[in-house]
């Protein structure tokens, strides 16, 4: 038993005698952007195409509204299809004045291939709007944000980010968000901090949200804001306490 526990031990930490380590050709940063470079950047004006054939200047169709910008290519069979459909379905039940803003990476795509790639969505808000760009344009607005990407002729796939960047009514980019399963949550704070000072009639909700959850840097997500944690725990502590301390004397008194 103990030469099996030392042999164990020793494939975890060397590999098996005699297996030579695989070189890895590809780049995982590339999955990540650099926030602390790319936060509070804003976009270039890039034109786009929309599903009609209507062009809009990007900084024009942000103005007024927080927008979600995801970008994506339409002949992805996979990860971009199920983070689009994700976050329509997280954004379903949100009474938000919001745009989300899906724009193909991929020089190739077609409005064929963008409606093919929407009409598999089933029924899409009129808050969202699917487009193509000129291959200068992708560039410009990929490289504004951080987002890189390859394609790999081996597999016949684009490797990029899966992310949804929020950007405010200026074209600044304020929150990302990664993985392919958004929560409704997330997304509710992102919008309002994408929003800024702007006053709702959601405003007081979204207030309570930004304060108890705080953006994680390591997830790419919203977790609970421990300071608002241990605070409300002390305070409830503190009440317990006085509550305590006013209740004890006077049942002293009735015994």
């Amino acid at each position: 038993m103990l030469a099996l526990a030392l042999l164990l031990l020793w494939v975890c930490a060397f590999g098996m005698p005699g297996m030579r380590e695989v070189p890895s050709y590809f780049d995982a940063s590339v999955m990540r952007i650099d926030e602390d470079k790319y936060l509070g950047a804003y976009v270039p004006d890039v034109t786009f195409t929309d599903e009609g054939g209507k062009k809009h200047r990007l900084l024009d169709f942000v103005k007024g509204k927080p927008t979600a910008l995801i970008l994506a290519y339409y002949t992805c069979d996979s990860a971009c299809p199920i983070l689009v459909k994700g976050a329509l379905d997280a954004t379903k039940n949100l009474n938000e004045d919001f745009r989300v803003l899906v724009l193909s990476f991929d020089k190739e795509d077609t409005l064929d291939s963008l409606k093919a790639f929407k009409l598999k969505l089933g029924n899409v808000p009129s808050s969202w709007t699917f487009g193509l760009m000129r291959e200068e344009d992708i560039k410009k607005l990929t490289s504004s944000i951080g987002y890189r990407f390859f394609y790999s002729h081996r597999d016949r796939v684009f490797v990029h980010p899966n992310v949804i960047t929020f950007l405010s009514p200026e074209g600044e980019v304020v929150r990302y968000l990664y993985g392919i399963s958004p929560k409704e949550r997330d997304l509710r704070i992102a919008f309002a901090e994408a929003r800024g000072s702007k006053i709702t009639k959601n405003s007081f909700v979204d207030l309570a949200f930004l304060v108890c959850y705080r953006y994680d840097p390591n997830t790419g997500k919203y977790g609970l804001n421990p300071t608002v944690f241990f605070g409300l725990a002390g305070f409830g502590l503190v009440s317990l306490t006085l509550a305590y301390a006013f209740l004890k004397p006077r049942r002293e008194v009735k015994t």
